[in-house]
């Protein structure tokens, strides 16, 4: 073998190596160096180290491998490891463990060009020349315990996102069951009845062919399941399940009703989550129970809801479409057909403006573009002007107009302002206005008018009372908060008017798109 001058290692072995030497050749590629330590003088030999390793200058050669090594290799260590690498390169414990183990390892950090690299320590007893000798490798394993890491680490990640998705499936769940459909088997199961009910039908009994799912479930069928039991029957049958496995489908569905103590029926929805074993191969199912007790009762909630609103969009259109009004419009219109044709041709437009509006509000309570809302408004004031005069005057200050607001929700509240607040002035007459503008959170629109005004606190005694009728006021604030989640605040005061403002938050379903500038 030929030493290197420069660094005193072994860089070539000649073709007449001995078999030992011809190992050690074949463990170059894999060792960062390789280490022959005479035990009982302790002297050594490194036979190998390569590029990066040589750098450190440690020594290839010594009469005490295990004071040289560790004196040597002091700065070139981990601070945080190098007690723990004194204490594993002792000779004693390293004899020691050599006695009982065929190979002693350990893995510490080793500084390469200021960079912590993990190593690792491998040392086996041979016998060399009749001699005990101590053959060590040490070998760069940082790339590979990196991996495995980030390996533990993906796998830990896995396990967790499974264990979450688990608890979320099971924190609505009532009951639950994890079968093997392929040997028909029952793995695990909760008490049967959600949210904790006793059944009016006695505990399965144990043994066969209780053992079975097959069994189970048609004891389940035949003693607990009271509605839809046909169809429950089939869609958790064995066979039934095994089938969608093997069509692709990863889940099933049925919703049944469960006898309860008390005579009562519990609906409930079962879920069968279908998967195969990777170890067995074995085709499971986990069947989750969920409890629909809540869900029916806020779908009724929701039915009522939708059955108010239907109710408050009739009760608005005909609260706007009374025949006096209709009558009183007509009637204006034809006075003034024969000396102002022209201005009753406007009118008959603004007429049918507004007719159009009520209507459509009748049809739905989808949100309008606000313009169209206040096109309603300004037809509804140019009619009532023909009967006022000059007796009502009406200020527009629009500062904001690209949203959306509920049909016929502020043109009634101009109508109230103009005939319980102006026309109760008399030949005074009034002011109303209706402003509308753009806060950080909210779309504003006010109306308000220089009228009689009203106790709003005896306003509200009345209505309680039944004294008063104030249905339509009532209606636009039900709509407006339940549709599209609007606040609505009236002041008044008598004598010298009222002021109603809405609150149309941003950000709601039907305003996102028009936020965006």
């Amino acid at each position: 073998m030929a030493e290197d001058k420069k660094t005193g290692s072994i860089s070539a072995i000649p073709s007449s190596d001995s078999p030992r030497e011809a190992i050690i050749r074949a463990l170059f590629e894999t060792y960062e160096s390789l280490y022959d330590i005479d035990v009982e003088t302790g002297a050594y030999r490194c036979y190998h180290e390569s590029e990066s390793y040589s750098e450190l200058n440690i020594g290839s050669s010594g009469d005490d491998f295990f004071k040289a090594l560790i004196e040597q290799t002091e700065t070139a260590i981990h601070p945080q490891d190098r007690e723990y690498v004194r204490l594993m390169l002792d000779k004693d414990a390293m004899l020691s463990a050599l006695q009982t183990d065929r190979y002693y390892s350990f893995v510490y950090r080793l500084l390469v060009n200021g960079e912590a690299l993990y190593h690792k320590v491998r040392a086996t007893m041979a016998l060399v020349d009749g001699r005990e000798h101590i053959l060590i490798g040490v070998r760069d394993v940082d790339e590979t315990l990196r991996q495995e890491k980030a390996h533990t680490e993906a796998l830990a990640s896995m396990y967790q996102k499974e264990k979450n998705h688990m608890e979320a499936i099971m924190a609505s769940a009532a009951a639950y069951m994890e079968v093997n459909l392929t040997r028909d088997t029952v793995l695990e199961q909760s008490p049967y009845l959600p949210s904790g009910e006793k059944s009016s039908a006695p505990e399965p009994p144990t043994g066969e062919p209780m053992s079975t799912y097959s069994g189970l479930n048609e004891w389940i069928c035949e003693r607990q399941i009271v509605e839809n039991r046909k169809k429950y029957a089939l869609v958790s049958s064995r066979k039934y399940l095994l089938a969608c496995f093997e069509r692709g489908e990863k889940r099933a569905s049925v919703s049944f009703g469960a006898a309860k103590e008390n005579g009562g029926v519990q609906p409930c929805r079962e879920v069968f989550y279908l998967y195969r074993d990777s170890a067995s191969g074995d085709v499971m199912a986990f069947c989750v129970i969920y409890d629909l007790t809540e869900q029916q009762r806020k779908d009724k909630e929701l039915r009522e809801l939708e059955e108010a609103l239907r109710m408050s969009r009739i009760r608005n259109f005909t609260s706007q479409m009374q025949p006096h009004f209709l009558y009183n419009a007509l009637g204006s219109i034809q006075e003034v057909v024969l000396d102002d044709p022209e201005y009753a041709c406007k009118l008959i437009g603004d007429f049918t403006v507004h007719l159009r509006s009520c209507i459509r509000a009748m049809a739905n309570d989808v949100p309008v573009p606000f313009k169209n809302e206040l096109d309603n408004i300004r037809a509804y004031v140019n009619i009532e002007k023909m009967r006022f005069g000059k007796k009502l005057n009406v200020v527009y200050d629009i500062a904001a107009d690209d949203f959306k607001i509920l049909p016929l929700s502020v043109q009634p509240l101009v109508e109230n302002a103009i005939r319980h607040g102006i026309y109760q002035r008399g030949a005074k007459g009034g002011t109303v206005t209706v402003r509308s503008r753009e806060t950080p959170g909210t779309w504003e629109i006010e109306v308000t008018d220089d009228g009689v005004g009203f106790d709003s606190d005896a306003m509200k005694r009345n209505v309680s009372a039944g004294l008063k009728d104030s249905t339509g006021l009532t209606n636009i604030v039900f709509r407006l908060d339940k549709v599209m989640h609007a606040g609505v605040d009236i002041k008044s005061v008598p004598g010298e008017g009222t002021r109603v403002v809405i609150s149309v938050p941003k950000g709601g379903t039907e305003n996102e798109g028009d936020n965006r500038r």
